[in-house]
């Protein structure tokens, strides 16, 4: 198995408490558990999933979705490069007694060849490397890693929605009274999405912390799929079948191996 990269890469050093917190006390209650269940019967309706069915979750993170199918029957592996998300999951899967493998990985270099029915990405976990060569080996490493006839979900956000709804700055704060103030820097050229969070709890120093991720559009990503040997075959605009359109938050793919 490939060592995952070390350094400063964002997507090295974000994915941690402060990534679970932000997006825990964020105004739309990203993590909830209803979400969750909501997202994960999405999942198992939009791709057919058949009992006993393989099931990857590519950037697993703390297992929300994971623990979910796993409780409704698929045999599903978790991969992630963050090992305190991965500890986050193995707690979650122990708590309901299901079983899940869990692999520390990099999402470029998935270790396995031919071995799932199904691979799931969900929450916007696809632009984060530097450069759209990068983000090619990870459908690459997709196609790899399906069985022929296999189907890939994945969960974006909208470029379009981001692009019309587009604020520099925003806010909010935590429970425990953080607060979290919010930079954006969209950069239309290289359709670049920098956001940094400045954190400042309520005793303590203040930190920063944030993400720089490539928005796709819908052309783009059937292209990538398409170069990938993945055939485009559904798009939705939300956890509650929408259409896709310019106007939803989410722009989610299904796509078949040939």
């Amino acid at each position: 198995m490939t060592t995952p990269p070390q350094g400063s890469q964002w997507y090295v050093d974000f994915f941690k408490q402060d990534y679970l917190d932000i997006y825990t006390d964020a105004p739309n209650r990203s993590f909830t558990p209803e979400r969750a269940i909501q997202e994960s019967a999405f999942v198992e309706k939009a791709l057919g999933l058949r009992p006993g069915a393989d099931v990857l979750d590519l950037c697993c993170g703390q297992g929300r979705h994971s623990v979910l199918l796993a409780k409704r029957g698929f045999r599903v592996t978790g991969l992630d490069l963050s090992q305190e998300l991965l500890d986050l999951a193995r707690r979650a899967a122990a708590a309901e007694r299901v079983s899940l493998e869990l692999v520390r990985a990099d999402m470029r270099e998935i270790p396995f060849s031919g071995r799932f029915d199904n691979v799931i990405n969900m929450f916007t976990a696809f632009g984060y490397l530097e450069s759209e060569d990068e983000d090619k080996k990870v459908l690459a490493a997709v196609h790899k890693t399906l069985k022929p006839g296999g189907r890939l979900l994945m969960d974006m956000i909208n470029r379009e929605w981001v692009v019309a709804n587009y604020a520099e700055h925003d806010w909010h704060r935590g429970d425990d009274g953080t607060l979290y103030v919010e930079r954006r820097d969209l950069d239309l050229a290289t359709s670049r999405n920098r956001v940094t969070f400045t954190i400042v709890p309520p005793q303590g120093p203040q930190r920063q912390s944030g993400h720089d991720i490539r928005l796709y559009t819908l052309t783009e990503m059937t292209r990538l799929l398409r170069e990938a040997g993945l055939r485009l075959t559904a798009t939705y605009g939300g956890f509650d079948g929408a259409p896709y359109s310019v106007f939803t938050r989410r722009m989610i793919l299904v796509a078949e191996k040939a």
